[in-house]
């Protein structure tokens, strides 16, 4: 049913591209996380899909529930080269930044894809 609203376009919406210029000027810190092994590190691709998931998602209007959350989590872990960066000094930590403000890009554009993939499937939230 239209509403008479013109539809907008997720990916050329100005606040979008302005929060990713933000982010791309600011990014946040890695998180260090222990493994099952006590060893430290860093999942560079999780968390740019765990920061960049819920902007996608409420962007393309697509469905919020925790299941389709899930499928969309695992398809883009799946696609996405995980890149994992064992701590052993501050400089791994620089690295992990390096690495995190490099992939951004092609982490966020396979989340828009998922997205704009799913934007005809039914919500269930």
């Amino acid at each position: 049913m239209l509403t008479g609203m013109p539809a907008s376009n997720p990916i050329l919406d100005e606040e979008f591209k302005e929060e990713i210029i933000k982010a791309q000027d600011n990014p946040e810190p890695p998180k260090v996380i222990q493994d099952r092994d006590g060893r430290t590190q860093i999942n560079v691709t999780s968390e740019l899909v765990s920061r960049w998931l819920p902007k996608v998602i409420e962007r393309f209007n697509i469905c919020k529930c925790d299941r389709c959350r899930a499928e969309i989590t695992i398809r883009a872990m799946d696609d996405i080269r995980p890149i994992i960066v064992k701590v052993y000094s501050n400089e791994d930590i620089q690295r992990a930044a390096r690495l995190k403000a490099d992939r951004q890009h092609a982490v966020l554009m396979q989340l828009i894809g998922i997205a704009a993939e799913r934007r005809s499937m039914p919500r269930h939230d």
